[in-house]
């Protein structure tokens, strides 16, 4: 009984494991599948993770793949250029498949019947193509000489080719790995023109080296010219710069020359006007100097004849008895003393005038050109006049 049950349990077991396989799947989100149902409906399937379907067909290709092809193996991609010689070129292929049309990936599921290898051999007859295309525009030299140029075209070329797009693939990266393998006549014929173009570059090179002769000889023909002619101008123009040093320094001492008599012109006239302006300041303190002492004076004269006057009223007084005795009486003897006293303050006045006026050291002397008379003695006339009729007794009131 329960070995029965035990067999039953089992039983359930592998029923229930044999339901989880053929009901849960799995996909890895790097791949992509194309499932094919019980019903016969046929889906790709681009998401990573588990999923439920009962008893699917499944086919599973890579989203992204990577090829390398080696010169020496079956992969290697044949080239033949313009001249008819072949060469086997070594490169590296990037592809994806992840096209987001369903109907396009379904038809290369198709065309494939799930093979990996024959996308391959799609991939690779298309870069056949897009490869032989460019080659056929170049000599084997010149995929040598214009490598970079070369390699640009092929990698153009197959990279998003249009006709693998519509069946879903897309390249997406190439890179040669090198120059290309060239068939043995290739490689001979560049042994032939490696030894002709050596010969070229030995010939050219000696020609270069007599060339360097050539212009070396006639540089240093030149150099000698140019160095005796050197010399000979630099004498020319030593000579020439003495000259020319002589003449600028007999124009510098001329216009020196005449420069210190206009300065001396200049001096001379600024000292005349100097004596002008000594003179006319001199005379203008001596016309001060003369009308203060004229105020002077006449106020001494005033308190002199005030002074007089008050004698001569006090001696009034005493004139009658005087007058009876016969003598000279005190009026008439003040009036003696008071004109004695005018008389010597006058002429001391006139004295001390005179004295006091400071007459130019140095005067510009010019006659009037009417009456040929001296300004200086004019002045001094003037001064005398003027200290001599200032000086006088004060009027009476």
């Amino acid at each position: 009984m329960k070995l029965n049950k035990l067999i039953m349990v089992g039983i359930l077991a592998l029923i229930g494991l044999v339901c989880f396989i053929e009901t849960w799947h799995s996909n890895d989100v790097q791949n992509l599948q194309v499932i094919q149902s019980i019903t016969g409906e046929i889906t790709v399937r681009r998401e990573g993770g588990w999923y439920i379907m009962i008893g699917p067909r499944k086919w599973t290709y890579p989203k992204a793949s990577v090829e390398i092809c080696n010169e020496k193996d079956k992969d290697a991609i044949l080239m033949q250029f313009s001249n008819k010689s072949t060469a086997m070129l070594a490169c590296q292929v990037g592809y994806r498949i992840d096209s987001t049309n369903d109907e396009q990936i379904i038809k290369l599921h198709q065309l494939v019947e799930g093979s990996d290898e024959k996308i391959w051999k799609i991939v690779q007859t298309s870069l056949q193509t897009a490869v032989q295309r460019v080659a056929s525009q170049y000599t084997p030299s010149e995929s040598v000489e214009k490598f970079e140029e070369f390699q640009a075209k092929i990698t153009k070329a197959v990279i998003h080719d249009a006709e693998l797009l519509e069946k879903g693939i897309d390249i997406v990266s190439f890179t040669c790995a090198g120059l290309p393998k060239y068939d043995n006549e290739t490689i001979a014929q560049f042994n032939k023109q490696k030894e002709a173009d050596l010969a070229k570059r030995l010939a050219e090179a000696e020609k270069i080296k007599l060339e360097a002769e050539t212009v070396r000889t006639e540089a240093n023909y030149k150099k000698e010219i140019a160095e005796f002619k050197g010399k000979a101008d630099a004498e020319t123009a030593k000579l020439k710069t003495e000259a020319e040093r002589e003449k600028e320094l007999a124009t510098i001492a001329a216009q020196k020359q005449v420069e210190v008599a206009k300065l001396e012109k200049e001096k001379a006239v600024i000292e005349v006007e100097r004596q002008k302006e000594v003179a006319r300041v001199e005379a203008e303190k001596a016309f001060a100097v003369a009308e203060v002492q004229k105020k002077t004076e006449a106020e001494n004269l005033e308190a002199i004849k005030l002074k007089a006057e008050q004698q001569v009223e006090q001696a009034k007084a005493k004139k009658q008895s005087i007058e009876l005795s016969g003598a000279i009486t005190e009026v008439q003897q003040a009036e003696l003393d008071l004109q004695r006293d005018i008389a010597k303050y006058k002429w001391e006045s006139i004295g001390k005038a005179i004295a006091g006026v400071t007459l130019p050291q140095m005067v510009t002397v010019g006659g009037d050109a009417k009456n040929g008379v001296n300004p200086l003695e004019q002045l001094i006339q003037t001064l005398t006049l003027e200290k001599l009729n200032g000086i006088s007794p004060a009027p009476a009131k």
